[in-house]
């Protein structure tokens, strides 16, 4: 039986919003071809940039952006401990599976509190599209 890679939902909406977003831009700059769009994308947003690669390249088809690179640029997770008043980048519990870590209440880094929140992380933006106009 012949296999079949199966898109991300996940990442296929993403792609799907960074198209849009892009030839929208591309329209109102009068721009004849895009060659690149660079994003922004925080370790919070779970996205896998693999994945969104592939889903842009296959959302791109037939458009102004068709062929453009996608350039990712990851974002480190921040996290604000409420209790000792720590911000900074996240760090993943060792003692907690890797399948399911990023998914898990994050421990502050200073004083292993679960009272902390997400400051940083959640980014998911262009930064630039790179076009001939």
């Amino acid at each position: 039986m012949k296999k079949y890679r199966v898109l991300s939902l996940h990442e296929f909406s993403a792609a799907l919003s960074i198209v849009e977003t892009a030839v929208i831009a591309a329209e109102e700059n009068n721009v004849k071809r895009v060659t690149a769009v660079n994003v922004e994308v925080g370790e919070f947003t779970f996205l896998i940039p693999e994945q969104l690669i592939f889903n842009f390249e296959i959302a791109s088809k037939n458009t102004i952006i068709e062929g453009a690179e996608l350039r990712i640029t990851k974002k480190k997770g921040v996290l604000k401990c409420h209790d000792c008043g720590f911000e900074g980048d996240s760090e993943i519990d060792p003692d907690i599976p890797p399948q399911i870590a990023s998914f898990s209440p994050m421990k502050c880094p200073s004083c292993a509190s679960s009272a902390t929140e997400i400051v940083g992380g959640k980014e998911f933006v262009i930064s630039d599209i790179l076009a001939e106009v």
